[in-house]
């Protein structure tokens, strides 16, 4: 037997409406107090009984209209109030928390108790890291607003709208297909982005490395090769490894989410398997380079984040994606198997991702092993692309490590796609 059934459901619902309130009182209090403002209008109590008030006006008249009433004219006396303080004390957070509490009768009483817990924790939340929101707010630019709004367009307006049909008979995908790609990779790059230009932005080789790899493993290994070229550091090859491992690890949420499940679970084995081996070979890399010189001091890479949501970008990526969908029809068509996976080794020395999307959304004629075996193949060439990369621009051992083993999974992929044939 439990205490909800032993007591009322309306008992338990107002006692939790009042304890929320005061929560919400106390953490407004310790805002106040943690600003030195004087406290004024909207204490613990004060919020309490709003929430209060709220809830027995919602339970008097469920029609709505005196809790209405109620709002206009607590929304009145809080203009009233305003005015009068105005010049003493600007700040609008004291009369928003209360109308935010006097709303929580009615939501406990109608919504479900998930849904009132999130209420009350965002409110909390945006109270308790005023310190943090604001110096957030200072430090993004305008254009990463739009560059915001940008994204909002592309997955909340161009997508709902595009038709659910094949591209074409050469083309054995669809346009939403194609453009649900676009935002899930979008996605990923802009959290990477995100991560990098203001949560790290004096960041060093290993989460250059790690961050970068969400975004393209490619261009972080270039990146890290350069400055090992100009100033050796054995933490490279670690980074570079970790880049690769990123890379496992993005491809596979994107499998996961976008894929068909006949294919894209099967595949969380063989990226998993290599995610863990890429940890490990991180790990000897990071050991073999204690024993390894160190230079007097290695600067932060300042290297400028690009930006992944520019129209430019997401055009080219649908381009790619429509591309490698027609030419690996035309390739299986003709060529079967075989012919797939020396498309997938190639397709290694471009983006693979679009590449990879276009195989598990196109419906093309070929064996489920052999579909699997290129898509791991096609991550593996990238790999190997990579280790090359790091040899050829960096020109000094500090990259060996990297280098052995990219080459090593780039045998490995090829091994698995082999047995699955």
């Amino acid at each position: 037997m439990t205490i909800t059934t032993l007591l009322p459901s309306l008992f338990l619902t107002f006692i939790l409406t009042v304890l929320f309130s005061f929560v919400i009182g106390l953490e407004l209090h310790s805002y106040r107090r943690s600003n030195e403002e004087d406290l004024g209008f909207g204490t613990t109590r004060t919020l309490t009984l709003s929430g209060v008030a709220g809830f027995v006006f919602s339970i008097l008249d469920p029609t709505g209209r005196l809790y209405i009433a109620g709002f206009l004219a607590l929304t009145a006396f809080l203009l009233v109030h305003y005015r009068t303080r105005q010049e003493k004390n600007p700040s609008l957070i004291p009369p928003m928390m209360t109308i935010l509490t006097y709303a929580m009768g009615p939501i406990a009483l109608r919504e479900p108790l998930w849904f009132v817990m999130v209420y009350v924790v965002v409110i909390l939340l945006i109270l308790g890291e005023s310190h943090g929101i604001r110096k957030f707010s200072d430090a993004v630019t305008s254009t990463e607003v739009v560059t915001l709004a940008k994204f909002l367009i592309m997955a909340g307006i161009i997508l709902p709208f595009l038709p659910e049909r094949q591209i074409g008979q050469a083309v054995p995908v669809t346009y939403t297909q194609v453009w649900l790609a676009v935002v899930m990779v979008s996605g990923v790059s802009y959290l990477s982005y995100l991560a990098r230009t203001y949560f790290f932005p004096h960041r060093g080789p290993l989460l250059t490395g790690t961050l970068g790899g969400l975004y393209s493993s490619t261009v972080a290994t270039i990146v890290l090769a350069r400055k090992a070229r100009d100033l050796p550091d054995p933490l490279t090859s670690t980074a570079i490894i970790l880049a690769s491992t990123m890379m496992y690890l993005r491809m596979a949420i994107l499998v996961l989410v976008l894929g068909p499940g006949t294919i894209s679970l099967p595949l969380l084995l063989p990226y998993g398997g290599l995610l863990l081996l890429s940890l490990g070979a991180a790990w000897g890399a990071h050991t073999y380079s204690q024993f390894m010189k160190q230079p007097a001091e290695i600067p932060p890479l300042s290297v400028k984040a690009t930006h992944p949501l520019e129209v430019r970008t997401a055009v080219i990526f649908a381009g790619a994606y429509v591309f490698f969908a027609a030419v690996t029809h035309l390739i299986v068509g003709r060529f079967g198997a075989g012919g797939l996976h020396i498309l997938s080794f190639a397709v290694g020395f471009t983006d693979i991702t679009p590449f990879i999307l276009s195989l598990l959304a196109g419906s093309f004629h070929i064996p489920k092993g052999a579909l699997e075996g290129a898509i791991i193949l096609a991550s593996g060439s990238n790999n190997l692309v990579n280790g090359l990369y790091a040899f050829v621009l960096a020109r000094n051992r500090s990259v060996l490590p990297a280098f052995l083993w990219l080459t090593g999974a780039f045998i490995l992929s090829l091994l698995y796609a082999i047995i699955l044939r």
